[in-house]
């Protein structure tokens, strides 16, 4: 029996689990995402913003309920993708700057930022903004918040 044949055995086996394990890494990553607010916004309300990690069939979906997506029951179900951030009248600093990092798996194929303005546009596309996974994976997403619209800009 030799003792130097099993760990020989073993280096096959270790090289392909490190790749395994880089392979997995590469398939998740995160996006950042930087809000920066205009004053006044909302009209002088608090603002709630929900980023949800969403599939096509469940972006479609939030796009179809518009400002109805925050009294909806599929935002519990999503609770776990969701991440929420407010923004009030003025930070205490006076700048209104939000950053998030936001894990991603494969599921996640669109990232859907749904504002709740007092005051809800004729145009959707403003207030909820649906982003492929190529525009928002690894990369940096500003956004900008107005006072009743988004703005995204992906580099």
């Amino acid at each position: 029996m030799t003792l130097g044949a099993p760990a020989a055995a073993r280096r096959p086996m270790a090289a392909i689990a490190l790749l395994l394990a880089l392979g997995a890494a590469s398939c998740s990553s995160s996006a950042s995402l930087r809000f920066r607010c205009d004053t006044p916004i909302n009209g002088g309300l608090l603002l709630t913003v929900d980023v949800v990690r969403a599939t096509e069939d469940q972006a479609r979906q939030i796009q179809s309920l518009g400002e109805k997506w925050f009294y909806d029951a599929m935002r519990d179900s999503l609770r776990e993708r969701v991440t929420t951030v407010t923004f009030p009248i003025r930070d205490s600093g006076g700048e209104c700057v939000r950053e998030l990092k936001i894990p991603v798996s494969k599921k996640d194929v669109y990232l859907v930022l749904v504002a709740d303005y007092r005051f809800q546009s004729p145009d959707t596309s403003k207030q909820i903004v649906s982003l492929p996974r190529s525009r928002w994976k690894g990369d940096t997403v500003r956004v900008a918040v107005h006072d009743r619209e988004l703005t995204v800009e992906t580099r």
